[in-house]
């Protein structure tokens, strides 16, 4: 699925493509949703990953990524970790989903907001 919100997130560092090969400084877009939260206390995650900005600016495709060895297709997220979530609050809390769910440190995660 094309994600088409207004932000994407650059990344440095590596994450593991599901075709199985290591990707450097990709691009990470996510959409996070709240729908049923209630009921289970996880949030719905939908990401595609980009090998990098050029290829995401220019219409690339995306691809999923690997973890333990299995292809990642969309994943949840205890709302308890981000315990401010919220509309004031979503673009960072959405830093911290990617980098717990990627293994990437927070602070190597940069928002860019498209226009």
């Amino acid at each position: 699925m094309m994600i088409n919100n207004k932000e994407y997130y650059k990344i440095t560092g590596e994450v593991n493509a599901d075709f199985g090969i290591t990707v450097t400084d990709p691009i990470i877009k996510v959409f996070v949703t709240a729908k049923g939260v209630e009921d289970t206390g996880l949030l719905q995650c939908e990401y595609n990953v980009y090998y990098s900005e050029d290829n995401y600016l220019n219409g690339a495709y995306f691809f999923k990524a690997s973890k333990d060895g299995e292809r990642m297709i969309n994943f949840t997220y205890p709302i308890a970790d981000v315990p401010n979530w919220g509309w004031q609050t979503y673009k960072d809390d959405q830093k911290k989903i990617i980098a717990d769910t990627f293994g990437i440190d927070v602070v190597n995660i940069e928002l860019v907001q498209e226009d």
